[in-house]
């Protein structure tokens, strides 16, 4: 009869390898649960700057103690706006007024301004710079008289300049915003109708229309003179079209929808309104 026989060391060698394994495996574990925690902590950061980008977007803001107010649209468009209205004498002071867009960039948010006027503002001058570690701030803002008191419980956004110093964002008005961030923003969707002049009819205004598709398709016409479809597209709050009164003249302009019955285009050379565009033909002679 055979006698078994027992190797110690590679009994040992097994048991060495099993808890290795072991070891291994809880590693993996353990892994998973780090990985599992950091991807939660990454969503609940991603869902904090969806709601500050929702918040600031359709609303007007006022920045630390400084003058004037930024308007951020949703099709990232954004205009500053400060002074203007009448001397006692009855003579208007052009307000303050500057174009540019806005992009977030997880919890960085950078404002550019791109064309102001009237002729000498200086744009570098306003909030014109990335702001980093964006985030909502609880705000109580009491205001009010003696008969009367109202506190602001709306949140401030707030982060830190390039500088170091700390930018806080009030929120003023809400806009009628009805923009989107598509390249045919739905702000511009439909028909819109405005007086046109042309050189060689000296004294004559004809109906001019557009259409704005949601296909990026637009159609042109004035009536009797031009009749035909051409594309556009809309980045930052500036529409480009392939085509504008006449066939391939291409033209960029910023654009405001105004409560759904009017749009507004500003040039973007210098920023003073280049035309009206309105939602119902017969106002077009107002």
């Amino acid at each position: 009869m055979k006698k078994k026989t027992f190797n110690f060391f590679a009994a040992m060698r097994g048991k060495a390898m099993a808890a290795a394994i072991l070891g291994m495996a809880m590693m993996m574990v353990m892994g998973c649960g780090v990985m599992t925690g950091c991807s939660s902590s990454d969503d609940d950061n991603e869902k904090e700057m969806a709601k500050v980008k929702e918040y600031l977007a359709g609303n007007e803001w006022t920045v630390n103690s400084t003058s004037g107010t930024y308007s951020y649209y949703k099709n990232h468009l954004v205009i500053y706006e400060n002074g203007g209205g009448l001397t006692p004498g009855g003579y208007v002071i052009e307000p303050d007024v500057a174009f540019g867009y806005w992009q977030m960039d997880g919890d960085k948010l950078t404002t550019r301004f791109e064309v102001g006027r009237p002729e000498g503002f200086n744009i570098k001058n306003l909030l014109n710079e990335t702001i980093s570690g964006v985030h909502l701030q609880e705000s109580n803002k009491i205001t009010g008289s003696r008969v009367s008191v109202s506190i602001d419980m709306r949140p401030l956004i707030v982060g830190t300049f390039a500088n170091g110093n700390e930018c806080q964002m009030r929120c003023g008005k809400s806009l009628d915003d009805i923009s989107d961030e598509t390249e045919h923003d739905g702000a511009l969707r439909g028909t819109w109708y405005s007086g046109i002049s042309i050189s060689d009819s000296p004294g004559k205004t004809y109906v001019g229309s557009m259409t704005f598709n949601d296909d990026g398709t637009m159609h042109m016409v004035i009536e009797g003179k031009q009749d035909f479809t051409t594309t556009y597209t809309t980045r930052n709050g500036k529409v480009t079209i392939n085509g504008y009164l006449v066939k391939n003249h291409v033209a960029t302009f910023y654009y405001l929808n105004l409560y759904g019955s009017l749009i507004k285009l500003y040039s973007c050379e210098n920023g003073y309104m280049s035309s009206i565009w309105r939602k119902n033909k017969e106002e077009i002679y107002q």
